[in-house]
């Protein structure tokens, strides 16, 4: 009786065996399929400056395109600045082309009538000086005069020396360089979009103070979706980069939408909680990112399927995406 139990149960063993084998065993030829969930890029803007809110230009939820304005701080302060500044590099351009000619004619003549005035002075003092009515030192006093206008009349004549061009040159790039810094910082007034998405999070009105450097909004770039799935390592010289792959969601159970693998990490891991089964528990398993090619039904969150294909597949429906099982 024993022994007719124990051939039983190896009959019984060696059928479910059987059956697994030309029913449930996994296609050798079929698509690798792994599950994970559609994630998109996401983008915070702000401004470098920061400031007052002037005009908040769209609603969470809205979507932009690359370069739109998203939101505007008040220019007034920073105007004021920017006039004061382009005012100061005007008076500095007038300075640089002063010392490069020299006076006017008009400051020439000035210059001259003040050092005839010194020679005359002099030579009236010489006189006296000679007649020993004044002291020596008054008459030094009135040549160190008439030297030092006749110096500067000389070097009127001649233009400032390279020495006061170059200081005034120095000057007036320093000015030019402080007003385009203030330029830029009136750009940064103008939160615009930096490609194309949609508002995730903002949270502004006019009027509402914003922090230099902190973000004001989030955008969410529709096109720029993948889905991060782990291969265990046994599989994964199935895998490489830009093999094409077919997702599929459940959302749309019929289509597939076609992607590429576009990164395999170097550093094995443990799998994830989140995707976890019991069997998977001890694998280790490689990250794998399968970029999607842009399509507007995909939303970000959305649980998906990921086919891999061989190199001359065509992820579209029905393309040798069987789920590994005999028929």
């Amino acid at each position: 009786m024993r022994r007719k139990i124990l051939l039983l149960l190896l009959l019984l063993a060696a059928a479910g065996f059987a059956g697994w084998w030309f029913f449930l065993r996994p296609d050798p030829g079929a698509a690798p399929v792994f599950s994970g969930s559609i994630e998109a890029r996401t983008v915070q803007v702000g401004s470098l400056v920061g400031g007052r809110v002037q005009t908040v230009h769209v609603d969470e939820g809205a979507t932009v395109a690359a370069g739109q304005p998203v939101v505007t701080l008040e220019p007034d302060l920073l105007d004021l600045q920017i006039a004061e500044q382009r005012t100061q590099v005007a008076s500095l351009q007038a300075a640089l082309a002063r010392t490069r000619i020299g006076p006017r004619t008009e400051e020439q003549r000035r210059n001259q009538i003040a050092w005839r005035a010194a020679e005359t002075n002099r030579k009236r003092l010489e006189a006296v000086w000679k007649a020993g009515v004044i002291s020596r030192q008054e008459y030094d006093n009135a040549a160190v005069a008439e030297q030092s206008a006749r110096q500067t009349l000389e070097e009127g004549q001649h233009g400032g020396t390279q020495q006061d061009v170059e200081v005034a040159r120095q000057a007036l790039a320093g000015a030019e360089q402080h007003l385009g810094y203030l330029e830029r910082q009136k750009q940064e007034l103008v939160v615009a979009a930096p490609a194309a998405g949609v508002i995730e999070a903002m949270d502004l009105r006019p009027g509402d103070l914003v922090a230099p450097n902190q973000a004001v909004a989030t955008i969410l770039e529709r096109d720029q979706l993948w889905v991060r799935v782990f291969v265990p390592e046994p599989q994964l010289g199935l895998v490489h980069i830009g093999q094409p792959a077919a997702v599929s969601v459940d959302t749309f159970p019929g289509r597939r939408f076609p992607g590429r693998v576009v990164e395999i990490r170097q550093q094995g891991e443990y799998t994830p909680r989140n995707i976890q089964t019991p069997e998977q528990r001890s694998d280790q398993v490689f990250g794998v990112k399968v970029r999607i090619d842009p399509a507007p039904e995909l939303k970000a969150g959305m649980a998906a399927t990921v086919h891999l294909l061989s190199a001359g597949a065509v992820a579209g429906p029905g393309a040798n995406l069987a789920a590994g099982r005999r028929g």
